[in-house]
């Protein structure tokens, strides 16, 4: 029994965890076993810190956003917090991943206005899209927050969130996250190693614990495992628990704890006895007894995602002036009006407007091209609309050139009138359909889009129709009057009656 408390000691002696906090009121923990530092693949531990008043808080391996492993953490209610396993997919709402295998562990839960999460994940050395070894020196995580909005408390892992109002790319430093090989060694431990974020240079280090008060919370190896429950210790001081008859899992609540919502797995103990004997209590280095100033926390290329998105405002500004406006209103001009060389400022109008889509096509394809949406409907419409609108000017000159010759539309001018029809319309309803992609805007602006598009269809749908009337209706004048076709050859209807 003595030997077998030792054991159990020691290995909880061994465990090394790193610690980084990004704000004074957001931290994040990290243990790599020794078996997974060796191997490169395995179970990790991680624990998730922030104030219980924010939206939700999110840790995620990767270098972007796209194609990251994240993990979204919000109040479940009752002391209770939910862990939702996601894929992120770029600029849109990270998706619940069913396929991650994840658990609450004991010290999960809300107390003293933080929510913790203590994490055992078993998947994280491989998901969709990307994959993660854990033998090398660092990996690449980033990090973000919602901190308006309120609680979440919800235990559904596919809640909707709103984006992030803070975010970051980072560079882990496992060299002291490695060792040790406990079931569970978040729950109320210092850190054995301080953690190191970097930018290449290093960055300061951290060897706080987030306050927590001892919760406590659930935990189990299979997947689905959703919520951790909460209590209140009476003593700052952690009690080890360790054992290698129960495989480290305490089975009992000490005095004064209330029970987690979910049992954790394991052999249950023999008795008290055993327990008191194995006893370990250590005073706590809390984050919030520290100097905030010194968190450890250094970002890497901490701008991205900031031009990230201003590359996607300004590919939407530029695609809506060209559809929204700027083709619109060419194409209205060559119907309505009537001044000398109508045909020109239409032809060159519509160029300028083709000049400004390239330009938000460009931007578009690099994001798409990033955020992997090159499969997605916004995308493929972008293209196809591109390619089309390339042959608009041949169109437009055999069509102005063969009306010059034929006195009357021909094919040629039939193919260009409505594939710029269909052209247009495609594009005012691919902005929608971007919008929708981004999944960032608000609802204000998705109704402010879709009522000024619509608008300015109508009112170009409209320009179509009277422009056709007084087609007809010039064409019908100019036969009465046995009056021959205009050599120019110009849409306008004043002028011409095309």
């Amino acid at each position: 029994m003595l030997a077998a408390g030792l054991v159990a000691l020691a290995s909880r002696t061994a465990a090394q965890v790193a610690s980084v906090c990004p704000t004074t009121d957001v931290c994040f923990k990290l243990n790599i076993p020794e078996n997974t530092a060796s191997s490169g693949n395995g179970d990790i531990f991680f624990q998730l810190s922030a104030p219980a008043t924010y939206n939700w808080v999110a840790l995620g391996q990767g270098s972007s956003m796209s194609g990251a492993n994240i993990f979204v953490v919000y109040t479940a209610g009752n002391g209770n917090v939910t862990i939702s396993p996601r894929l992120g997919t770029g600029h849109s709402m990270p998706q619940f991943n069913s396929d991650a295998q994840v658990a609450l562990l004991e010290g999960s839960g809300v107390s003293n206005g933080k929510m913790v999460a203590n994490v055992r994940c078993s998947s994280c050395n491989s998901w969709s899209g990307g994959s993660a070894s854990f033998s090398g020196s660092n990996g690449n995580w980033i990090y973000a927050t919602k901190q308006s909005g309120g609680a979440q408390d919800t235990t559904s892992q596919s809640a909707n969130i709103d984006e992030h109002d803070n975010q970051s790319t980072f560079q882990w430093s496992y060299a002291n996250a490695k060792g040790g090989n406990s079931v569970n060694p978040l729950v109320n431990a210092g850190s054995s190693g301080s953690g190191n974020t970097s930018g290449g240079s290093g960055g300061a280090t951290t060897s706080c614990v987030p306050r927590q008060a001892g919760a406590v919370g659930t935990g189990t190896a299979t997947k689905g495992t959703t919520t951790g429950g909460s209590s209140r210790a009476t003593s700052t001081k952690s009690v080890d628990q360790d054992d290698d008859s129960s495989y480290g899992r305490s089975t009992t609540s000490p005095s004064g704890w209330t029970r987690p919502t979910a049992r954790p797995t394991g052999n249950s103990w023999e008795g008290n006895d055993k327990r008191a004997s194995l006893e370990e209590r250590q005073t706590i280095n809390y984050c919030d007894e520290n100097d905030p100033s010194n968190t450890g926390f250094t970002p890497v290329a901490s701008d991205g995602g900031d031009n990230s998105q201003k590359m996607l405002i300004a590919h939407g500004v530029l695609g809506a002036l060209a559809f929204v406006i700027f083709f619109p209103a060419g194409a209205i001009a060559i119907r309505l009006a009537s001044f000398t060389g109508v045909v020109w400022f239409h032809a060159a109008f519509q160029a300028f407007a083709y000049i400004v889509y390239i330009a938000s096509f460009g931007l578009g394809v690099y994001i798409a091209g990033e955020e992997d949406y090159l499969s997605e409907a916004h995308p493929i419409i972008g293209i196809v609309v591109l390619v089309v609108l390339f042959f608009q000017p041949i169109l437009g000159l055999l069509h102005h050139v063969m009306y010059k010759k034929h006195h009357a539309r021909t094919a040629w001018s039939h193919l260009h009138l409505w594939l710029g029809r269909v052209a247009i319309t495609l594009g005012i309803i691919n902005g929608g359909l971007g919008l929708q992609l981004a999944n960032d805007a608000p609802r204000a602006g998705y109704i402010a889009y879709g009522v000024i598009a619509g608008v300015v269809w109508l009112v170009w749908v409209a320009a179509i129709a009277l422009g056709e009337k007084r087609r007809t209706r010039a064409a019908k004048d100019a036969h009465l009057a046995n009056a021959g076709h205009p050599a120019a050859g110009h849409y306008a209807p004043k002028e011409n009656g095309t």
